[in-house]
């Protein structure tokens, strides 16, 4: 499964920098309809929920376009 997570971080790293993040890496565990797609973002501030929130509205905007993940699956940031 680290193809399907090196094909989504290519696609999302120039938007997750734009906004002002650093994205450390992805992870996708493969589960049927419980599949977990998990990014995991810093920035020099810091990372709260808020900036979390920020990420998973771009990264799930970009993901439904491109759809390197066909099914079901969970966005954690």
């Amino acid at each position: 499964m680290a193809k399907i997570a090196d094909k989504v971080v290519s696609i999302i790293n120039p938007s997750v920098t734009d906004l002002g993040y650093e994205l450390l890496g992805a992870e996708y565990v493969a589960s049927g309809k419980h599949s977990i797609l998990r990014l995991y973002i810093d920035s020099e501030k810091g990372v709260g929920v808020d900036d979390c929130e920020t990420v998973s509205r771009q990264v799930s905007a970009i993901m439904d376009v491109e759809d390197p993940i066909s099914g079901q699956y969970s966005l954690e940031v």
